[in-house]
């Protein structure tokens, strides 16, 4: 198992970049002399091994042999990950290694203290690189340098750190820099010390307590007058601290509150439209009125909630599959806004903010627009934030009802009144047709009835009367002219009325996906009986449904496993579907064959090569150019231009056929 796990970790390798293609895991044996086993990694990479192992080596033992915590690199590798722990984690172990100093130092250990020491200043400037704030230039603790200590700037940054850790280390740092005489590390070390023991006994109000304190003993008078002072200074601070962000956040609620009502109000839709206007046409209005509606409404009070220069809202347009955006005062979508909605997250830039319009329905968030201000200077704050995030809230859930919802319901009128008119059209093309059919069983019956008599009573003459050979071989040119001319009417009649029949009506419905899926799943059981090859069909459908005929689909994935089918070998085939815009694209993956570019494209063309008689005396191989044909039924039937059935290399070998239908 060990050399399993060996070969496994090269071969992981192997897979993660070029660099390593070189990499292998092999064993070499000779009876009589032995086994080698042998591993090869890329050039720069073994001298980079070799160098790390032979700094971190010598390191890593004595810290074993003095203490059971592990060694830490200060340097981060590109493979190795580093685990974040917890915030006290690594102060907890810079203090074990502090405490371990010091008993180097008490052991007269001095070199093996200053390695602690080392080891503990890593772990803290680990914890300030993770913890501290990213802006502004960061600086990390020496163990000998020159200048202000970074401690110390560490402590005017007010960052949180175990600065009592600190005072020990540079501490026993002093200590051992003076036992190994190396003073110019004792200075900088004591400095250190100092510098950061002043900064942390420091007390900032002694001063001032002190002269306070001096003149309520001169003069009693001043006392009393403090306390006045105090008494009145505590009542202001009581308002300001408690009561005055009471009445605030009342006022703020009560903002909001004035702000909502003037979104539902603005968001009522006026019932202005002319009875017989489009649909469509009644949409887009409503994704343009509404929204610049409640952007005119509601802009004051927001201005007064929130100090603004500028309030936006954008709609998505499901149509347009596009943003429609509305602002006051009028102004270009911002790219902010498209961002905003595209990653779904609360975006702020400056004086710029924006925010996703999300609500929930069908048990999933679902984000309809994005609600845009552009604030004054001086106005962000976290309150702010979170009455945006309120008035946002209750936009969205108006935006939804009012705009979304009344866009979906002509969106849905729209399709009805499509699907009346492409079912009379399919009525009148039937009816069309049964006419013609009609006249042409008609026009068979009566214009071909006279022939069969006429054609008797010539026999009849020939049988029945002795005529002379002049007579009888015109009476045979006669018979001879009228069997061909009947025969000539009746195959026009008859291959016209055969046209008839077979021009039949594309059957469109709504189709879920997961039935084509179960339909398919079921032939392909069917076909695998009796079949000794091992070939799996793994499929992955998913939740949505498209427009066509049910029975040519069937029949194409039918013919599509077919073909797989026709050649005996184990692996498996694959049946996927992906949304693409308005469109449900289908993708049948064979992995056991690889095809070439040009064989792909002249696979959906005849090709007398590939096309063969079978057993039976149907053709063989012209299953893509029949499902070549149900794709271009689709595409002039179905009511969508955009149906396509084309073919490309698989990215994990073999070959893809995919198509697309239209989404419902």
């Amino acid at each position: 198992f060990g050399l399993m796990n060996c070969k496994g970790i090269i071969e992981k390798y192997k897979k993660t970049n070029e660099l390593f293609r070189v990499c292998t895991f092999d064993v070499e044996s000779e009876l009589g002399k032995g086994s080698r086993f042998y591993f090869r990694l890329p050039l720069g990479v073994r001298k980079v091994i070799g160098v790390l192992l032979c700094l971190l080596l010598p390191m890593g033992m004595v810290s074993c042999l003095h203490d059971p915590i592990p060694p830490m690199s200060q340097e981060r590798d590109s493979i190795v990950v580093v685990t974040d722990s917890a915030y006290e984690d690594l102060l907890d172990a810079a203090s074990d290694y502090a405490n371990a100093a010091y008993f180097a130092n008490v052991d007269e250990n001095y070199e093996l203290a200053l390695q602690y020491v080392d080891s503990a200043m890593s772990l803290l400037n680990e914890h300030y690189e993770k913890y501290a704030r990213p802006e502004g230039p960061h600086r990390y603790m020496k163990l000998v340098g020159t200048g202000i200590p970074a401690e110390v700037s560490w402590w005017n940054e007010l960052f949180d750190s175990d600065y009592h850790v600190i005072l020990d280390i540079r501490n026993e740092a002093a200590v051992a820099f003076l036992a190994l005489k190396q003073l110019d590390g004792y200075s900088y070390n004591n400095s250190a010390f100092t510098d950061l023991y002043k900064l942390q006994g420091e007390d900032q109000t002694l001063e001032a307590y002190c002269r306070q304190l001096e003149r309520s003993n001169t003069n009693k008078t001043v006392g009393i007058i403090l306390c006045f002072v105090l008494l009145v200074v505590s009542l202001i601070g009581y308002y300001f601290l408690y009561m005055r962000k009471l009445l605030q956040n009342r006022l703020n609620l009560e903002q909001v509150l004035e702000i909502n009502q003037k979104v539902f109000a603005a968001s009522i839709v006026r019932l202005q439209e002319q009875e017989d206007a489009e649909a469509l046409q009644r949409e887009e209005s409503t994704l343009k009125e509404i929204p610049q509606r409640i952007v005119n409404e509601a802009f004051g009070s927001v201005n007064e909630l929130l100090t603004i220069d500028r309030m936006g809202i954008a709609v998505y347009n499901e149509t347009t599959h596009r943003l429609e955006y509305a602002s006051r005062p009028g102004q270009e979508m911002p790219e902010m806004v498209q961002q905003c909605f595209d990653s779904g997250e609360y975006l702020a830039e400056q004086h710029l903010l924006a925010i996703p319009l999300k609500v929930e329905a069908g048990g999933e968030h679902q984000c309809v627009g994005v609600l845009y201000l552009e604030c004054r200077e001086g106005s962000e704050q976290e309150t702010d934030r979170l009455l945006f995030e309120l008035v946002a809230r209750y936009v969205a859930i108006v935006v939804f009802n009012a705009v979304v919802k009344l866009a979906t319901k002509y969106r849905d009128i729209e399709s009805a009144h499509e699907e009346t008119r492409r079912a009379s059209w399919e009525d009148s093309m039937l009816h069309v047709q049964n006419m013609v059919l009609d006249n042409c069983l008609s026009t068979i019956k009566h214009e071909t009835i006279y022939y069969p008599n006429k054609i008797k009573q010539i026999v009849g003459r020939l049988n029945t009367l002795s005529l002379s050979e002049k007579e009888e071989r015109e009476a045979v040119e006669t018979m001879t002219e009228l069997i061909e001319y009947y025969k000539g009417i009746f195959t026009i009649l008859s291959s016209c009325a055969s046209r008839q029949l077979e021009e039949v009506t594309f059957r469109r419905t709504v189709i879920p996906v997961q039935e084509l899926f179960d339909a398919a799943g079921k032939y392909f059981k069917k076909m695998m009986k009796n079949r000794t090859e091992r070939i799996e069909l793994e499929m992955e459908p998913m939740e949505a449904k498209v427009i066509g005929d049910v029975n040519q689909l069937r029949f194409l994935l039918e013919n599509l496993i077919d073909e797989a089918l026709t050649v005996r070998e184990d692996g498996v085939l694959r049946l996927q579907v992906r949304k693409d815009d308005g469109y449900i694209r289908f993708l049948f993956t064979d992995t056991r064959r690889e095809k070439s570019v040009e064989e792909l494209n002249q696979l959906f063309y005849p090709n007398l090569a590939r096309m063969t008689s079978g057993e039976k005396g149907e053709l063989r191989g012209t299953e893509y150019l029949v499902c070549k044909q149900i794709i271009r039924d689709h595409d002039e039937f179905a009511g969508r231009r955009g149906c396509r059935i084309n073919a490309e290399p698989a990215a994990d070998g073999g070959f893809t056929v995919y198509f697309t239908v239209p989404r419902r």
